[in-house]
């Protein structure tokens, strides 16, 4: 199967509102700077006429490529879904929602050609709420205690790899999948540049709290052990001053004190050491979980239609 220069992947969840404009500036530079390239299109079951949007574009342009899920699967496992057709010697991702400028791609596209595995678009300024750059920022901050990366390089979903780090990419097996955590697991020799985020025009975020905070448990129990780590230190610490109130209860507390008293200090010792070990059972849970839907093959995403895609069968 023929590579080609650039394959770009967008990810499409009820971007009907934007992404005639977005495929216009995209389509523009690809024509402008590269011989061969596509563009490739995944619905992730969106509720709105994405996937109408999508079909008009690929009768049009047959250089566009359209997949639309049969379920919603997050962003992260959508993109793997456009990977796995993706057949350019760079790949490129980006969001549909057009705060991601297409003027940028060559850029994105040189940093690979001078030899990096990966490079990812840092923005200037983020013209985003507070909600979403606080939450920007505390993921940044745990893939860089996860990771050992450098603080001053910001994950983003503007980014661009090599076919080779697309290939690693897909040998993942985990349904519970995160795009950064796989590529910083994979490779160190990562590029980024400065670019504009441009302020939404149309629409509002898809990214809840609640969405985020799956985003962070899946990168957090896919690619490391911390929390466990961090239970049995809990552990540890907890035993050690169970025991010195022990020794205080018995040799010094009990002695001189025949007064029964401390039941509410005790009920909260009870209560919060109870909480703690919850905690811990939950962190436990939560990884034999992952490991048994994985080794049970629970499907990472289910392709329902294809459009200028060839069958490989």
């Amino acid at each position: 199967m023929d590579k080609i220069e650039i394959s770009v992947v967008v990810p499409v969840y009820n971007g009907s509102e934007t992404l005639k404009n977005l495929i216009t500036e995209i389509s523009g530079i690809l024509k402008n700077n590269f011989k061969s390239y596509e563009l490739i299109l995944v619905d992730d079951e969106s509720v709105d006429t994405s996937w109408e949007v999508i079909t008009s574009l690929c009768k049009e342009f047959d250089w566009i490529k359209g997949i639309n899920l049969r379920k919603n699967v997050g962003q992260h496992n959508c993109i793997l879904a456009g990977l796995n057709f993706a057949k350019g010697d760079v790949i490129v991702t980006m969001d549909d929602d057009g705060q991601n400028s297409p003027k940028y791609i060559t850029d994105l596209y040189k940093e690979i050609t001078k030899g990096f595995d990966v490079c990812y678009a840092n923005y200037k300024k983020k013209n985003d709420n507070f909600f979403k750059i606080f939450t920007s920022k505390a993921n940044n901050l745990l893939a860089t205690f996860l990771f050992q990366k450098s603080f001053d390089l910001h994950l983003t979903s503007f980014r661009s790899f090599n076919y080779k780090i697309k290939k690693e990419i897909m040998k993942n097996k985990s349904p519970f999948l995160n795009i950064d955590g796989l590529i910083l697991s994979i490779t160190s020799n990562i590029s980024k540049i400065f670019v504009e985020h441009i302020k939404r025009k149309k629409g509002k975020s898809n990214y809840t709290f609640y969405k985020s905070l799956i985003l962070w448990i899946h990168m957090t129990t896919s690619f490391s052990v911390a929390p466990l780590r961090f239970a049995s230190i809990l552990g540890l610490f907890f035993s050690f001053t169970g025991f010195l109130l022990t020794l205080w209860l018995v040799f010094i507390k009990v002695p001189v004190d025949e007064t029964t008293r401390g039941w509410t200090s005790l009920m909260v010792a009870i209560l919060f050491l109870g909480g703690v070990q919850l905690v811990a059972l939950g962190a436990i849970g939560e990884y034999l979980g992952r490991a048994y839907l994985t080794v049970n093959n629970y499907p990472q995403f289910s392709v329902g239609k294809k459009i200028n895609i060839a069958d490989t069968k």
